[in-house]
């Protein structure tokens, strides 16, 4: 199961060459990633106010196979490859036009946020959720 989503390439997202500024691929990718949590329930702000947790990024590759330019529509899909008892691996894919942009793997865990931030295990009604996005994935895979 692929989650998917569009993203306007604007003005902001360039530099003077006209094209997008890498960096700014590393905000869509988050944006990516906060979408689809509020997609599956658990918006940011949810899993701070109930579970007292975030999900900061502890690993991310990136590989870039073309640029965007402003105006253009990048189309982007994320899905959960892994979930372990207090990390989840991403990964999402980006296209414009059928031409590939960039894909990227992103390590997410779950901590406690506040004064002491420490590892916790992924709270059981967020792991449902994930686990049935990993479910559906490994069976359209098979």
């Amino acid at each position: 199961m692929r989650y998917s989503r569009e993203e306007l390439i604007r003005f902001r997202h360039c530099d003077p060459a006209g094209i997008v500024f890498y960096p700014r691929y590393l905000e869509i990718v988050n944006d990516t990633v906060e979408d689809w949590f509020e997609h599956i329930g658990f918006a940011f702000k949810t899993m701070q106010q109930r579970f007292g947790a975030g999900v900061p990024t502890v690993n991310l590759n990136i590989r870039f196979a073309s640029p965007c330019r402003q105006g253009d529509r990048l189309q982007l899909s994320l899905v959960c490859n892994r979930i372990g008892d207090s990390s989840i691996v991403l990964s999402i894919r980006s296209a414009q036009a059928d031409n590939p942009v960039f894909e990227a793997e992103v390590v997410l865990c779950f901590t406690s946020i506040g004064e002491r931030v420490e590892k916790l295990s992924i709270p059981a009604e967020i792991r449902h959720q994930i686990q049935q996005y990993l479910d559906e994935t490994v069976a359209a895979t098979a």
